[in-house]
């Protein structure tokens, strides 16, 4: 019951006197009342409390061979930011702003977010206890959102190497195309697939866990986080539906 009705349901009784008392006799009643009834509400609006989100960045190991790529798993942060604002904006989610990293070397810290976000434009491969801890992440309830930061606009390294590495952590879950009837393109925005602003075309790749059918892990081929950052060259609309397709994504990750 919202505190309007709860202090309607408290002047209630009291108005029926009106007739007997007259209003001057009833008027410092009411006053008693309804400072009574709002300093309630108050109280009880004090106690309601969200909990924190967070949008941690994962740190994990490019390609040695190529020095220019090794560092590569923090491109681009700004992007991040604008996503999380836009959250704030869009939505009741209490995220908090503040950039914060995860590494699957320390699945302790890993564990402690239901949500991670990893992008680059280079290729990887994750070593045996990288895999494990991944694997279990996902599997206790975790998720992973990936995106191909397109390198030179026209290749698909990092997309081609995240697709193979789910295949090797999860041999006995479905890795397969997320359909665009799927709920995580309609659960907030409505959306007619993976939103795509540069880069090789490729279907949006999700990992479905075996038993429940949960959508565990997400990737685009399209770069939706340089959609984030807003680049000029960018088409305005196409940035707006990768907004919205973040918004998306974390929305059915905190719902599921």
């Amino acid at each position: 019951m919202t505190p309007h009705r709860r202090l309607a349901c408290c002047l209630l009784p009291t108005v029926t006197m009106l007739g007997r008392l007259g209003i001057l006799a009833v008027l410092p009643m009411l006053t008693m009342l309804t400072m009574a009834s709002l300093a309630a509400a108050d109280r009880s609006q004090s106690l309601v409390t969200t909990g924190q989100c967070f949008f941690p960045r994962l740190q994990f190991q490019l390609r040695q061979d190529d020095a220019v790529y090794v560092k590569q798993w923090d491109i681009w942060p700004i992007g991040d930011q604008n996503l999380r604002n836009a959250i704030r904006a869009t939505t009741n989610i209490n995220i908090l702003t503040d950039p914060v990293v995860v590494n699957l070397d320390h699945p302790d810290q890993l564990f402690q977010y239901p949500f991670v976000f990893m992008t680059s434009e280079g290729d990887f491969a994750l070593t045996d206890s990288n895999r494990r801890n991944l694997r279990e992440y996902l599997l206790r309830g975790g998720f992973l959102l990936a995106d191909d930061c397109t390198y030179q606009q026209r290749e698909d390294r990092f997309y081609r190497a995240w697709v193979k590495e789910m295949r090797l952590i999860f041999p006995d879950e479905v890795v397969k195309e997320i359909p665009s009837s799927h709920e995580i393109y309609h659960c907030f925005f409505q959306l007619d697939g993976v939103p795509w602003v540069q880069g090789v075309v490729h279907p949006a790749m999700g990992v479905f866990d075996a038993r429940s059918g949960r959508l565990m892990a997400f990737c685009s081929s399209g770069d939706i986080h340089c959609g984030w950052v807003g680049f000029r060259n960018l088409s305005p609309e196409g940035c707006q539906r990768c907004i919205q397709m973040g918004v998306n994504i974390l929305v059915y990750c905190l719902s599921h």
